[in-house]
């Protein structure tokens, strides 16, 4: 007698009950489908819920006159892909991966008679399939099942196929896995065949050094802020932006209305809102050289000098500070010679102009890069701040390399405060590899400045407060007795290529 279906929960314990002697009698043809509810039956308990009849492929098999072979195949993969039936039908259905999709494709159009052997592999008759399970079901590794030859059509033999495709995700990611563990093992064996072939092991060797130094670096190995693994790559790269970063060091005389004595004055006002606005000392920096590279490029007028400088130091201060004042901040510092709207159409067109390069390798970074040569000594460190600073003020600095400026300020920041050796091995390497003879020239102009007379005197009254311990002061008093004694500032038994003068 049909079964009849009271609710939706009795319909599916119906319904696992018939799929589990589907499987339990896959060669079974019985013509009563334990799915099949009869329309007629009627039941005064509960409101009849009918479903349609559902075909498998044993029973299609069974109806086509397909061969036992077929049918015990369709039987072990039956009982291991049904409980992962739904779960692959999000992730594509039941369709297969592209390469069986092929291989699928191949074993069909090869069947041009009409009776042909089911084969996957032309050198045995036997078809190895990997099935995965559930979780918590035991993992069938492979199930070898015999083809028989059958007189079966080319879509009788498609349907066998798809019945033992292998699932698709599984397959997919360990191909993937063990080609991209192939590909790393084959660049790895290339880089290391290639460094055996040349004389250079690794970046450090690969300069012919004739100094002495340490490798500070393997301190910081621990601490991932130092970056101690990407240091050396990084300051190479410094080295080769900041040539192609430099303004025209002959662009004062090119320029028709400026002079300069006029770029002191606008310099020495930038540093004053700089300070104003307690930004950081890279702000600056970058403020002075987008100045400076847009008047290399553009004529500017007299009476838009100051409209310059503002533009400059708030684009700096956008790309540096944290929290950068509002455009109001430096209408307001400008007494009201240029509103919000004059600033932000200045900012658009300077950016324009340098083609929104702002990859300035700033001072500031070789100078803490040579700092950790100097055991991070915090007077040098200052003083080196303050004569670093002259090198971005001061015209006659222009074209000179950040590096070169940081490495000859704190030679003279070592020197002021007497320490032996002013200039060894270290700090030869930490600073880019210059030695006294490439200092000279950057250094006897910045010992000029010392003992010239006051020309920013703003710049002068930021450095003489406590703050910046006086260096200002400092260094000017120092350079006049200095002078006064005649000593060299270049002497050789100060410096070493050495680390200690002794050795």
């Amino acid at each position: 007698m049909p079964q009849t279906v009271n609710n939706e929960n009795e319909y599916r314990i119906t319904r696992s009950k018939g799929a589990h002697q589907q499987i339990e009698n896959p060669l079974n043809t019985n013509s009563q489908d334990p799915f099949y509810v009869n329309q007629n039956s009627s039941s005064s308990d509960a409101p009849l819920v009918s479903v349609d009849t559902r075909q498998y492929l044993g029973d299609i098999s069974n109806q086509t006159g397909a061969g036992l072979a077929s049918k015990q195949a369709k039987a072990v993969s039956t009982t291991n892909t049904n409980t992962n039936a739904a779960r692959r039908r999000p992730l594509g259905g039941d369709n297969a991966p592209l390469q069986q999709q092929k291989l699928a494709r191949t074993s069909q159009n090869s069947n041009t008679g009409s009776t042909q052997s089911i084969a996957f592999k032309t050198s045995t008759t036997t078809i190895t399939t990997t099935t995965t399970a559930s979780a918590s079901r035991n993992v069938t590794d492979s199930a070898s099942v015999p083809i028989a030859p059958s007189s079966s059509s080319s879509s009788t033999s498609s349907t066998v196929a798809n019945e033992l495709i292998v699932p698709s995700r599984m397959p997919q990611k360990r191909q993937a896995t063990e080609s991209s563990t192939n590909l790393v093992e084959k660049l790895h064996l290339t880089s290391t065949s290639s460094s055996n072939n040349s004389n250079t092991v690794s970046y450090k060797k690969s300069r012919l050094i004739d100094y002495e130094w340490q490798d500070l670096d393997e301190e910081d190995v621990d601490d991932p802020l130092m970056a101690s693994e990407y240091v050396n790559d990084i300051m190479h790269y410094f080295y080769e932006l900041e040539s192609r970063m430099l303004p025209d060091s002959e662009y004062l005389f090119k320029q028709t209305h400026l002079k300069p004595k006029m770029r002191s004055i606008l310099v020495d006002w930038l540093v004053e809102m700089h300070l104003k606005f307690r930004l950081l000392p890279e702000s600056l920096f970058l403020a002075i050289n987008l100045m400076d590279r847009f008047m290399s490029l553009e004529v500017v007028q007299i009476d838009k000098l100051q409209l310059l400088a503002t533009g400059s130091l708030f684009i700096a201060a956008k790309y540096e500070e944290v929290f950068s004042p509002s455009v109001k901040n430096y209408a307001y510092f400008t007494d009201g010679s240029y509103s919000e709207g004059e600033i932000l159409q200045a900012e658009k067109f300077i950016l324009t102009v340098l083609n929104f390069d702002l990859n300035y390798p700033n001072p500031m970074n070789f100078l803490r890069r040579i700092s950790k040569a100097d055991d991070y000594d915090v007077q040098s460190r200052t003083l080196g701040k303050y004569l670093l600073e002259i090198t971005a003020i001061d015209y006659k600095f222009i074209g000179y390399k950040p590096s070169l400026c940081c490495a000859s300020a704190m030679y003279l920041a070592r020197l002021i405060l007497g320490k032996t050796p002013v200039w060894n091995g270290n700090l030869i390497h930490y600073s880019g590899g210059y030695r006294v003879n490439d200092m000279k020239v950057c250094v006897e102009l910045i010992f000029q400045y010392l003992i010239s007379p006051v020309e920013h005197d703003e710049f002068f009254k930021k450095y003489a407060t406590r703050k910046f311990m006086k260096a200002s002061i400092l260094c000017r008093s120092w350079a006049k007795r200095f002078r006064t004694e005649g000593k060299d500032l270049f002497d050789e038994k100060m410096s070493t290529h050495r680390l200690t003068l002794d050795s």
